[in-house]
């Protein structure tokens, strides 16, 4: 991924830093946007990184991220079935912290956080949430009805917007 991306940043002022997140200082006040997809949820102390990329926005800067959604993680550690799921059970939902999932042939170590847990850790960096959105299915983004069915179900990921305060 380190090498795909080197490839693809081949252009003046890009740089590419390859360091664990948790690791990471940037320059305060540098950046006008931080996106991050599917990445918050492997992230133990977020209150950390969150803070750490409140610091280095600029004034008005924004935080793009997406994550597997809580209904989601809260059931992972739970007996599976054979095949695609077509059930989800929420449980502990409210019993925060590691999940484990069986995931291409290993196991993935996950942090479930309740929505509210995610809010509050936004607004205590200094963020205003600006906008949240629950991958609600598009049905003209699907080849078959079924599948699409099947994606009402349940949620699969979070979206949050959110915003450096001037």
């Amino acid at each position: 991924m380190v090498e795909a991306a080197r490839n693809t940043l081949r252009r003046p002022n890009s740089e590419l830093i390859h360091t664990a997140l948790e690791d990471w200082t940037g320059p305060a006040s540098y950046y006008d946007l931080v996106v991050s997809r599917l990445v918050l949820h492997y992230i133990e102390d977020v209150d950390a990184l969150l803070a750490k990329i409140f610091r280095t926005l600029a004034a008005g800067g924004e935080l793009v991220f997406s994550m597997e959604h809580p209904v989601m993680t809260s059931s992972y550690g739970l007996p599976g079935q054979e095949g695609l799921k077509q059930d989800w059970t929420v449980d502990r939902y409210f019993h925060t912290g590691i999940r484990r999932q069986e995931w291409l042939g290993g196991t993935a170590i996950k942090y479930h956080r309740t929505i509210e847990d995610i809010f509050t850790a936004l607004q205590q960096s200094g963020f205003c949430v600006e906008q949240i959105k629950e991958s609600r299915p598009d049905i003209t983004r699907f080849q078959n009805r079924e599948t699409y069915l099947r994606r009402m179900r349940i949620p699969l990921f979070l979206l949050i917007k959110a915003k450096k305060r001037d």
